[in-house]
């Protein structure tokens, strides 16, 4: 009989609609045959294992708006930054000494922190709020007249705390509760392949009632499979190009 499952060309994107697919289609013998019925349920518990894997893994809402308010806390670090450093080379004597002083605490932890990663913007934020929060710089914010933009900041750097914590925890349950698609998939080969191959064996013993069955079934692996193929054959040209294209090949 045809081997119509090719494990070695298909990935999961590959697998998850075609095992919808063959699960539907089969469903009806499930009323009546208990082996398919038996092959039909294994298979559905893989796939969706396989399904919910994928979910978890897909990119978290909280991305999205860590990387806004990340922007948003750039944005109030550069306010206080740029009010000091105006305040600093200005010709008001009143203001320039007091604000080159707050503006050399944000020279020493970096003009441009917001350009690092997102602990190390964190770290030196945190550093920076600890030498502003002495009492002798929160006076002098005070007199500045800027106690308003550095409060910004330190709200915006919290708001970014919360989503970032909570997106670590997120990160933990997954990497808790998640498999890996690479081993879901292993085991649902096998299941995959015998209820196919149970289809196949009933169609050939009675083509005339299984045959619509049978036939959308195998529609279904075709196209996978071509699909399958044709990634496989562009991938194999490029590496082939590639290695063309390599100095001193």
């Amino acid at each position: 009989m045809e081997k119509l499952i090719i494990p070695s060309i298909l990935s999961v994107s590959d697998v998850i609609p075609l095992c919808n697919r063959i699960l539907k289609t089969t469903q009806p013998l499930t009323e009546s045959d208990n082996r398919v019925k038996e092959l039909h349920t294994r298979l559905s518990l893989v796939y969706d294992r396989l399904v919910k894997n994928q979910k978890n893994t897909n990119k978290s809402s909280l991305t999205e708006e860590l990387i806004r308010l990340d922007k948003r806390r750039a944005r109030a670090f550069i306010g206080l930054r740029d009010i000091l450093h105006g305040m600093s080379v200005s010709l008001c004597d009143e203001y320039n000494i007091k604000a080159s002083k707050l503006y050399a605490i944000i020279d020493k932890y970096g003009t441009q922190l917001y350009k690092f990663g997102y602990q190390a913007e964190t770290a030196m934020l945190t550093s920076l709020f600890a030498d502003f929060d002495q009492t002798e710089n929160r006076l002098i914010l005070t007199d500045l007249n800027i106690i308003p933009f550095y409060e910004a900041l330190r709200v915006a750097q919290n708001d970014f705390n919360v989503i970032s914590e909570q997106k670590a925890e997120e990160q933990t349950d997954h990497d808790t509760n998640s498999e890996a698609a690479t081993a879901i998939i292993q085991v649902l080969f096998p299941e995959l392949t015998s209820l196919v191959a149970m289809i196949s064996l009933y169609y050939h013993l009675d083509p005339p009632k299984y045959g619509l069955i049978y036939n959308q079934m195998v529609t279904y692996i075709t196209e996978t499979n071509t699909v399958a193929r044709q990634r496989k054959s562009r991938r194999e040209n490029f590496e082939e190009n590639e290695v063309k294209g390599a100095p001193g090949i």
